[in-house]
């Protein structure tokens, strides 16, 4: 992926990462050190795209499913990427980790509150089988430490839930960007910074983010290409 730059070990079926998570690593607007956590990590693709875009981040990852996170930590390994990986629950989050432990947290939490799904990694990956959307909200809140920032991606039509949970544990909306899967159709997902016990006030609304140029023919828009092409 990227060139080479990583190597991703993932099952042929069940969760399989998407651009999605190159997406959301890309909105990452961090200007110091610290620690950050990816909750959910799957195959741990963010904290390795994490480890492309900034050198000074302790990185840490929880993944609910045994299976994804031994597949986590080969793709670590194969990387040389140094992840503290736990496995656990985000409902489980205050049993894990210490209260307000973290200066960033990243989630990709699953889209759909329910559906079909070929196998139960995939339904737990992508439905609210095990984690609920304010699970995942309250446990950054948990985590994150005074003014720490929540970077995530969702779905457009769980968009005013999302922004009503974030205010409900006083984590502020700061930043958000449209994704477009082109320029003449509709905003499908959308990614926010939030800061937490920040004031309201002096939201900023970024430039929507298009995919491909010609959806027909899949082809990419010349950002998101650099994206897969080169990185960050």
């Amino acid at each position: 992926f990227i060139r080479g730059k990583i190597k991703i070990i993932q099952k042929t079926e069940g969760y399989r990462f998407n651009i999605d998570s190159l997406l959301l690593v890309d909105f990452l607007n961090i200007k110091s050190s610290g620690k950050i956590i990816d909750i959910g990590t799957g195959s741990g693709i963010i904290p390795i795209l994490i480890s492309l875009k900034y050198k000074n981040l302790k990185l840490y990852a929880l993944e609910v499913q045994e299976d994804l996170f031994d597949i986590a930590k080969r793709n670590f390994q194969i990387n040389n990427v140094h992840v503290q990986i736990a496995l656990g629950n985000v409902k489980d989050v205050k049993k894990i980790y210490n209260h307000q432990y973290f200066d960033y947290v990243v989630i990709n939490p699953p889209y759909f509150k329910e559906g079909n799904y070929k196998n139960i990694q995939e339904k737990i990956a992508r439905s609210e089988a095990l984690a609920k959307l304010e699970d995942f909200i309250y446990g950054s809140w948990y985590l994150l430490k005074n003014k720490g920032k929540l970077y995530l991606i969702n779905i457009t039509e769980r968009f005013s839930e999302t922004v009503s949970l974030l205010k409900k544990y006083n984590l502020q909306p700061k930043r958000y960007r449209f994704i477009h899967p082109s320029i003449n159709e509709k905003a499908t997902h959308f990614l926010v910074e939030a800061s937490k016990n920040a004031k309201e006030g002096g939201e900023i609304v970024e430039a929507p983010l298009i995919i491909y140029e010609n959806p027909k023919e899949k082809k990419y828009t010349d950002y998101v290409w650099n994206l897969l092409e080169n990185g960050f």
